[in-house]
């Protein structure tokens, strides 16, 4: 799934697997919230029909606001917290993967995840 805020396009799995501890830290601090907390409450916006309904509760807010400014920071952008969820409501969406899935027949793939949801082993350092 992607968060789309105007033109540009953020990979959401990126904003989290790039966060830093300092990023976390300002999330906690700014939102009081944690990845875990996040993520949960994110799954619930596979329900809801909108985005908008999505927003209903504190929880769905600071979720989103959270997740933009993770997206934001892995993109690069130096913004703080409230610099980088300070956009209007109308620039934001969200564009899902499903049609790229469903074309794929499952029984095609070699494992039941997508290649970036797998975080390589370490190896034997070599010289």
């Amino acid at each position: 799934m992607k968060l789309i805020i105007g033109d540009k396009k953020y990979p959401l799995k990126e904003g989290i697997a790039k966060a830093s501890l300092g990023d976390l830290y300002v999330l906690k601090i700014k939102s009081g919230m944690g990845i875990k907390t996040i993520m949960h409450t994110f799954n619930g916006l596979k329900g809801a029909e909108t985005h908008l309904d999505f927003l209903e509760d504190e929880n769905g807010i600071q979720a989103l606001r959270a997740m933009i400014f993770l997206c934001r920071r892995a993109a690069g952008e130096h913004v703080d917290f409230d610099e980088a969820t300070d956009v209007p409501i109308s620039s934001i969406g969200f564009e899902t993967e499903e049609e790229d899935t469903a074309e794929a027949d499952p029984k095609e793939t070699p494992t039941a995840s997508a290649p970036d949801d797998e975080t390589p082993e370490p190896g034997p350092a070599t010289t």
